[in-house]
């Protein structure tokens, strides 16, 4: 009998298990995306209850995934190697600790501590999820489970904000995450018991085998060499841009919103907050039953549309405050639609590396790449936007937003090439 919580080579062949399972696997990472994003939630409560200024809470945030980021490297590696399931409850059940003991202590020095902690034992989760999704469900499913998983990231936040606006205190956030975690990891274990007895091993391909079984500096190298090829390093770039620019609209919006216009208060930001994340779910609706591949075939192609359109917005933002919120609510809602987008193409970019039992590295470098930006936005915008304001955060959010259309330019002809190459490969 196999077990997933030792054994790497395996999946499942029966359909209604595997998207039984899935099924709690989307769940699972949106509500740690959740907990994840307890300080966003908060931010606005605890800024104005004056237990954190929105600098400490913003570099809380931005320790979090500058520890994070490079982790995320180390656990894309160890989820093509060691068991997923094995290296996500070792994350959920010590994110669990983390949240329970800032509950209980609330001074700047333990909160951080905790939270850098949390970062640490979360290394391997987002790529073990993903090396799951694409290598031990029915392979059939893994157009509509990448597309489906793309919602977890907006299910978590408007978790988040939903439990932030309705809680009483800021710090019921952490013991309700700690309690969720908890029983996720449980969850888990009773999934594994169940499903140990139905696993079957993989039939790989020569090229397959090469990379799982790799030790050598060459085979290193035919690595590094795929990702530069692809595309995949522009790719990287972009998606820190994007998360930085993306992930502040998520989670600043509501302060921006409370400390711009005297009339929204936290809890009203909170649930305008939810309107925006919305907007982003609409998005990836947009890109999957409208624009691919039905009308642009190739991934990066159709990231360049996202950003462009996405631009009008983010200069309205320039004017925040003067103009009326309603504009501004809806120029939020705007970005976050075609930002959020972003997450589903690269999604459908890391899948091809699959061919060379890949996927697990590329999710975790391109997660880090992700978190990269949000310690970068954490770190810079909450500073300057309490000492400079924030049409300055707004003038920033441009200049990179035009950066990132440069990126991705330069990333469309080897994207293309590789794809081409993949596709002869398959034939």
């Amino acid at each position: 009998m196999h077990h997933l919580l030792s054994d790497t080579n395996i999946h499942l062949e029966n359909k209604s298990v595997s998207r039984l399972f899935f099924v709690f696997l989307w769940l699972m990472y949106a509500l740690v995306y959740m907990t994840k994003s307890c300080f966003a939630g908060a931010l606005s409560k605890i800024v104005d209850e004056g237990a954190l200024t929105l600098t400490q809470a913003s570099w809380i945030s931005a320790s979090f995934y500058f520890v994070y980021a490079p982790l995320q490297i180390v656990g894309g590696f160890m989820a093509d190697k060691y068991s997923p399931e094995k290296l996500i409850i070792i994350g959920l059940l010590g994110s669990a600790v983390s949240n329970l003991v800032i509950f209980f202590n609330h001074s700047f020095i333990v909160i951080l501590i905790s939270w850098i902690f949390n970062a640490i034992i979360q290394f391997g989760l987002w790529p073990s999820v993903f090396k799951i999704m694409s290598s031990q469900l029915v392979r059939s499913d893994l157009s509509k489970m990448v597309f489906l998983m793309s919602f977890s990231n907006s299910g978590g936040l408007i978790f988040v904000y939903i439990v932030s606006a309705f809680t009483p205190k800021w710090q019921y956030n952490f013991v309700i995450s700690t309690i969720t975690l908890t029983l996720l990891a449980v969850v888990l274990l009773i999934f594994c018991h169940f499903l140990n007895p139905i696993m079957k091993n993989d039939k790989k391909s020569e090229i397959t085998k090469r990379f799982d079984n790799a030790t050598n500096e060459k085979s290193k190298s035919d690595m590094w060499h795929i990702f530069c090829i692809s595309g995949f390093f522009m790719l990287l770039l972009v998606s820190s841009l994007r998360s930085m620019v993306g992930e502040s609209v998520n989670t600043l919006s509501s302060t921006m919103l409370s400390q711009s216009y005297e009339h929204i208060s936290p809890t009203i930001g909170n649930l305008l907050s939810i309107l925006i994340v919305i907007g982003g779910i609409v998005g990836t609706l947009l890109i999957k039953f409208v624009i691919f591949p039905r009308l642009i075939a190739n991934e990066f192609v159709c990231y360049l549309l996202m950003l462009i359109l996405a631009f009008p917005f983010i200069f309205i933002l320039r004017f925040v405050g003067n103009l009326s919120v309603g504009l501004i609510v809806f120029s939020l809602c705007m970005i976050n639609l075609f930002l959020t987008a972003g997450i589903l193409l690269t999604n459908y970019f890391i899948i091809r590396y699959k061919e060379f039992s890949l996927n697990g590295t590329a999710a975790g470098i391109m997660n880090a790449a992700t978190a990269l930006g949000f310690a970068l936005q954490y770190c810079l915008f909450g500073s300057i936007a309490d000492g400079y304001g924030w049409p300055t955060v707004t003038t920033i959010w441009i200049i990179l937003t035009v950066m990132a259309i440069i990126c991705i330019l330069l990333g469309i002809r080897p994207s293309i090439r590789f794809a081409k190459k993949i596709h002869n490969k398959n034939k």
